[in-house]
């Protein structure tokens, strides 16, 4: 299991990487990286930041290898879309950089990835919420000695 929670960490800090390397490159840089980097980062980067962040059961529970099909079209599209989204707002706005386009999408990405390593800190590693946040919803602890009695 351990192994598995290590991948999704290795594919969220590729993403980070990657959207992290996008932005100065946006704005100089030689032409084929320019491409290696921010090109697979447009197709993918934000709509992978954002399965991270949905973790679907059934990739959660490692048994995702039947959702990767629709995990990795529902990345590439929420990518484009939120590429096109954003270029249509500069051109209406008379503002059309996309350099600036580049870096705001990669001010997203490393948001919906700094939200999803929130939320994993705060849940245990299987999606149980860890102690001090299970006392403050009340819900007893286990490793209580009234617990463990039977008595309160």
């Amino acid at each position: 299991m351990a192994s598995k929670h290590r991948s999704v960490g290795t594919i969220g800090a590729i993403v980070a990487a990657v959207a992290l390397a996008s932005v100065p490159l946006s704005f100089a840089g030689p032409e084929p990286l320019r491409l290696a980097v921010i090109g697979p980062f447009l197709l993918a980067g934000p709509g992978t930041a954002l399965i991270l962040l949905l973790k679907p059961v059934r990739i959660r529970k490692g048994s995702g290898f039947g959702v990767l099909p629709l995990a990795m079209a529902i990345a590439v599209s929420f990518s484009l879309a939120s590429a096109i989204l954003l270029s249509t707002a500069m051109l209406y706005a008379g503002f059309w950089h996309p350099s600036a386009a580049v870096s705001l999408l990669a001010v997203l990405t490393v948001g919906l990835l700094a939200a999803d390593n929130r939320r994993s800190r705060r849940e245990g590693r299987d999606g149980v919420i860890t102690l001090p946040f299970r006392t403050a919803l009340g819900v007893p602890r286990t490793d209580s000695p009234a617990t463990r009695t039977g008595t309160r």
